[in-house]
């Protein structure tokens, strides 16, 4: 029998339409396929001989010549669209596809670990279980699977030959029973929380006159000019539309309402800081706003593509700003001069305090100093974030508390240690804001036992995977050296 005969599937007994994969292999899909997707290299890149090494887990490499790997990062190419040629969009697609490889080979060790073995005959269940060779309806369909190449084939099989034993060991660890008396430690857990309201004192309180203030001392980031602009995935289509509009064919704003870029079109008045931010060069912001009236200026690369711009009204200073203005105008000086808008914000945080200290009302101070106040139902306390427990981010309409818990158990263990009625030092919240939050009364959080028992069967299986992930990637064997590789071999590769 040739090998060709080894890899060709034989529909003894055909498929009935719906037939439902097993939740199983369903779930060994979601652990290995992160995301898959594909990106376009330079020619010059694939004439190259290197070898690039991404990284390894348990002493085997992950190289860019990994079959597993560029199968995984090409079946759903789809997925990305447009934005698969962008810095971004292709990090992504690297990025994942290594992950995925490596999450692969761990459980493909475990696997070979325990003695797992699959036959041909399971793996042709896999392929047509997969949706690969699947027609519209999501049906395995057995004429698309015989008309396919005997490459494409080949490359699939033995992508499922790689993909099925760790598949096996994924779907046994979601399938380990915990002991019975873990739901009514949950339930009886869950009946117990705590409720706070809390201010947020941000860079959007700094005052208007000083804005105006520093913008008038710091004009060149503060200049603005109207704008239109056009987006395309590579260099070369971006001067395709140039030519185009150069010989009459379209304007620039009838290429906009083709591009696949959202944010393409007539922009407005843009602030010069706001289009360094979009640009891979921020240098390239001083080339746009020189541009004269009504001039085109050739490709540059933003994190979206390659953009050109069209400069419709010059370089100037915003004579009535708009609210939406002052804001961006804060964040950049939130950002830029760090620490006077700490120091802003540490005094105003201070004074709401203090008001406090003095015995006034948390709510009163608040309206007075037009702090709005955002209340959080009841909570159980859940440092671990453990999905049967209620958590901050189902009940904090804004995510202060959200952010201020995230990864601080101290700040946690404060929050339900302390009295009723209690309020809380400032905490700084990644952003930069402060945080004060008064401390609510011990109550009910979810006596629903129903909800938990009901959902146990489903969020345990996916705590599984997410525990196996997460030892797979603490790995003392595990090595990424994928970000620097990217950017220096693979994206900067010329030879």
């Amino acid at each position: 029998m040739s090998s060709e005969d080894n890899k060709t599937i034989t529909f003894d007994k055909p498929k009935k339409p719906g037939n439902k994969k097993s939740i199983g292999w369903i779930i060994g899909v979601v652990v290995l396929i992160l995301i898959s997707i594909t990106f376009i290299l330079p020619t010059t890149f694939l004439a190259s001989n290197h070898e690039i090494i991404f990284g390894s887990i348990k002493g085997q490499d992950v190289t860019f010549t990994n079959q597993y790997l560029q199968t995984q990062a090409s079946m759903n190419a789809s997925q990305y669209g447009a934005n698969a040629n962008s810095l971004q969009g292709s990090y992504s697609i690297w990025n994942n596809a290594f992950l995925s490889t490596i999450a692969n080979i761990a459980l493909g060790e475990m696997a070979k670990d325990a003695g797992a073995v699959t036959t041909d005959n399971y793996v042709d269940r896999a392929i047509v279980s997969s949706g690969f060779y699947s027609n519209g309806d999501g049906v395995f369909d057995a004429e698309l699977y015989n008309n396919a190449s005997n490459y494409e084939k080949d490359t699939f099989r033995s992508y499922m030959e790689n993909s099925v034993p760790a598949t096996l060991v994924a779907t046994d660890i979601t399938r380990t029973h915990s002991s019975n008396g873990e739901i009514s430690l949950v339930q009886e857990l869950n009946t117990k929380g705590r409720s706070f309201d809390y201010v947020v004192i941000d860079s959007s309180l700094y005052p208007e006159e000083d804005v105006i203030s520093y913008a008038l001392s710091n004009p060149e980031p503060f200049m603005q000019a109207g704008l239109y602009s056009v987006t395309a995935a590579t260099e070369e289509e971006a001067n395709a539309i140039i030519s185009s509009i150069e010989n009459g064919e379209k304007t620039l704003l009838e290429a906009a309402d083709e591009s696949q870029v959202t944010t393409d079109g007539d922009l407005g008045n843009v602030f010069r800081f706001t289009l360094e931010n979009n640009l891979v060069n921020a240098d390239d912001a001083a080339t746009v706003f020189s541009l004269a009236e009504g001039e085109m200026s050739s490709p540059i690369q933003t994190y979206e593509g390659y953009t050109v711009y069209q400069l419709v009204s010059a370089a100037h200073m915003p004579t009535a700003p708009s609210d939406e203005e002052f804001d961006e105008a804060r964040s950049y000086i939130a950002t830029a001069e760090s620490e006077m808008m700490n120091a802003y914000l540490d005094e105003r945080a201070a004074e709401f305090s203090a008001r406090i200290d003095a015995g006034e009302d948390f709510f009163t101070v608040a309206e007075e100093t037009g702090l709005s106040v955002t209340t959080v139902a009841s909570t159980t306390p859940n440092p671990s974030g453990f999905p049967l427990f209620s958590s901050f981010q189902m009940t904090d309409p804004n995510s202060g508390l959200t952010n201020a818990t995230y990864f601080n158990t101290e700040y946690i263990n404060t929050l339900y240690q302390s009295d009723e009625g209690t309020v809380l030092p400032a905490e700084t919240l990644t952003s930069g804001a402060r945080l004060i939050t008064r401390v609510g009364a011990e109550e009910s959080a979810n006596t629903d036992s129903t909800y938990i028992s009901t959902m146990y069967s489903y969020i345990k299986p996916q705590m599984a995977l997410t525990d196996l992930q997460e030892a797979i990637f603490r790995d003392p064997s595990f090595e990424d050296n994928f970000a620097s590789v990217f950017f220096t071999q693979l994206m900067g590769s010329t030879n």
